[in-house]
């Protein structure tokens, strides 16, 4: 039987949505995988590692509370293309018929899929390597990762500062996160931090600040990482691919150290459909 894995970040209409797709899903001869408040990326590794046929993220990301939208990934753990987006749409609306009684889906949750992922992300970095020392002031945009983010900082060493960790359904995103890092750089400064993280609501973006509490620009990280990784010789194809908001500074830098830039449409989807398969 085909199943589906759900995730959702802290929206009061999270619940609302979770109900109405598990009830649509069953009612169609689905099994339904709930993991409830994960990150975004959770719901790749898990539809992925889950072997399920279909991953929803129940979240308007960096949107405020009352905001919500979902997010569709394929079996492979990546989001779905425009075209299969369509061809979903085309089937909604066409009428879907619900299984016999004998054949509806089960909806089960899954306790244990914020440990699963915080274990994976901790097994990205390597094992000789640790953060005792480092003071991190995360932001966690009361949203996805309140609980997440800083325990896997924590358990790898570091010294946590947390913010945006009192989700009330209502407050996502509110006054903090990677929209308004303003609230992380202050702390950042007064607790004399080596650094600061600011995350989206469902996590799957991240604002860096560093020791001085100036917020750090994406095109000058992603030059930073570039140039790194190709010295490195970890710069597939010698190419860094980014989105058409990237500027021309960023162009003109890589083209100095012998470097490429692909651009995109605006999404992380079309990112890593430039760059391939094979990263999560």
């Amino acid at each position: 039987m085909h199943r589906v894995v759900i995730g959702k970040d802290t929206r009061l209409s999270g619940y609302m949505f979770e109900s109405a797709l598990t009830a649509g899903l069953t009612s169609t001869g689905m099994n339904v995988l709930l993991l409830g408040p994960v990150p975004t990326p959770a719901v790749g590794l898990m539809t992925r590692s889950m072997r399920a046929d279909l991953g929803v993220m129940i979240s308007a990301s960096h949107n405020p509370a009352e905001d919500n939208g979902i997010k569709f990934f394929g079996p492979d753990g990546f989001k779905l293309s425009d075209q299969a987006e369509l061809e979903i749409e085309a089937l909604i609306e066409a009428g879907v018929a619900p299984a016999q009684a004998s054949n509806i889906g089960r909806a089960k949750r899954i306790d244990d899929a914020r440990f699963r992922y915080s274990e994976r992300v901790k097994s990205s970095l390597p094992r000789d390597i640790r953060l005792d020392g480092l003071k991190v002031v995360v932001d966690c945009a009361n949203g996805a990762a309140h609980r997440t983010a800083p325990e896997v900082l924590w358990e790898l060493g570091a010294d946590v500062v947390p913010l945006g960790v009192a989700p009330d359904g209502t407050n996502i995103n509110r006054g903090c996160g990677s929209t308004q890092p303003e609230a992380a750089a202050a702390a950042v400064v007064a607790h004399g931090a080596d650094v600061g993280i600011c995350l989206g609501g469902d996590a799957d973006r991240g604002i860096m600040i560093d020791e001085t509490g100036c917020v750090a620009d994406g095109d000058q990280l992603m030059a930073l990482l570039a140039s790194r990784w190709a010295k490195a010789g970890l710069l597939a194809g010698d190419t860094l691919v980014a989105t058409v908001m990237s500027n021309l500074g960023l162009e003109r830098y890589l083209q100095g150290q012998g470097l490429r830039l692909e651009r995109t449409s605006v999404g992380d989807r079309y990112v890593v459909g430039e760059k391939g398969p094979g990263w999560l």
